[in-house]
């Protein structure tokens, strides 16, 4: 799973594609959209709503800037959404450490303290957690599935950004309708990214028509070395999937003569760093519309302006997209509270697992397309949406979505 892997640590986690625009406020079957139109406060002499919350914190891999954009979400929607059709929406955050032990505490937590849904940060252990979840009868609510049980674990967890098996798919097809047909691939060598590679960047390419060629790199390669070995090959487009040596991979692609189309993942804090003649025709993809991007859609607007109000007070330097990522999550797991508690005067775990496995609705913040966790985007996989965004800077630096945006991959779909 190495697109979502590089990109969480780089920046945020991103996959997904296709998907269509909706309108704010309204729904299909019942569900309403994820807009944030501002409503009135939750009111605090109601019962509170309980979902558990855990995430990456403290361990050798830790990414507290999701919880601070989570918990900046849980006051907007008290504040300015409703709460939970007015009762205040309460989290029991919970710390995990990629140990399959931890995530299992924190699984035990939620279920003792009779949470009705569990939001996932970012959490390496999770697998470990769905037995003790499933026996509960305690759905999972997260951005985008980081481990294999959770990709997998129909009916027991909703994915809302999509897979990864699409996030390899929508880069490939950018590329071509961007006139590459000889693309290299560049991953890291690993286990999963020779998976990756096998059964889904491989395949769909040959539904695309692409001559593809994979190069897998060592961790803290001699880029100037790597590029020679790739561009001897003659690619006209490069898929890369090296998100923590992105700094050094794409200005070495360049000094050695590349001037085709590179796509480089979710890595934008990178953008500010590197010279614009280099990042000409470079591709940075999101799941969702980030602040950073330029040519905002009008239907998205107001979610920027509502995150960047309540992320404001937050300390100067963090990651703003994996603040963005909490603060979409707990959106996301709000609006689907509000849908069940309109049809049911009680909420519970599992009325909530159950009313989860049909759930859609027209819109998602930050995104222009809507969700149906009836329809996996990707067979087998728990992703209820899609609509991976491609945007590239400009002589200014500012991330310029490309048109047609998000990427349709239904032409690469098993």
């Amino acid at each position: 799973m190495g697109v979502s892997l590089a990109a969480l640590l780089a920046v945020s986690a991103a996959c997904g594609s296709g998907g269509s625009g909706g309108t704010p406020g309204t729904g299909t079957g019942g569900a309403t959209s994820a807009a944030t139109t501002p409503g009135n406060a939750a009111d605090n002499t109601k019962s509170p709503v309980t979902i558990g919350f855990q995430n990456l914190e403290g361990g050798a891999i830790s990414l507290p800037e999701i919880r601070n954009g989570f918990d900046a979400g849980v006051k907007y929607i008290n504040e300015q959404l409703g709460g939970i059709n007015g009762h205040p929406l309460k989290s029991i955050n919970c710390k995990t450490d990629s140990t399959p032990e931890s995530s299992v505490n924190c699984a035990n937590q939620f279920v003792e303290q009779k949470a009705v849904l569990v939001a996932q940060g970012a959490d390496f252990g999770a697998d470990a957690a769905l037995p003790v979840l499933k026996s509960a009868k305690l759905a999972t609510i997260g951005a985008f599935p980081l481990t294999p049980g959770m990709d997998t674990a129909v009916g027991d967890a909703f994915f809302m950004q999509g897979s990864s098996e699409e996030g390899y798919a929508a880069n490939l097809v950018q590329l071509k309708k961007l006139g590459g047909t000889k693309v290299a691939v560049v991953m890291v060598d690993a286990p999963a990214s020779h998976q990756s590679y096998d059964k889904i960047i491989g395949p769909a390419a040959a539904k695309l028509g692409l001559t593809a060629k994979v190069f897998y790199v060592p961790a803290q390669s001699d880029w100037s070395v790597q590029a020679a070995t790739v561009l001897a090959w003659g690619p006209d487009a490069l898929s890369t999937y090296v998100a923590a040596d992105g700094l050094a991979a794409i200005p070495a692609f360049r000094s050695a003569g590349f001037t085709g189309y590179i796509t480089a993942g979710s890595n934008v804090e990178i953008v500010p760093q590197l010279d614009s003649s280099v990042l000409n025709k470079v591709l940075f993809s999101a799941p969702y519309y980030l602040p950073e991007f330029a040519n905002i859609p009008a239907a998205v607007q107001p979610d920027i302006d509502a995150f960047t109000k309540y992320t404001a007070g937050l300390p100067a330097g963090g990651s703003v997209t994996q603040r963005q990522t909490g603060f979409y999550t707990v959106l996301m797991a709000a609006q689907a509270l509000r849908d069940f508690s309109a049809k049911s005067d009680t909420l519970t775990a599992e009325s909530v697992r159950t009313a989860m496995s049909t759930w859609k609705g027209d819109r998602e913040p930050f995104r222009t397309n809507g969700w149906d966790c009836a329809k996996p985007t990707w067979p087998g996989t728990t992703a209820c949406a899609s609509g991976n965004v491609y945007a590239t800077p400009g002589a200014d630096k500012k991330l310029a979505p490309l048109p047609d945006q998000p990427v349709d991959i239904s032409s690469v779909k098993p």
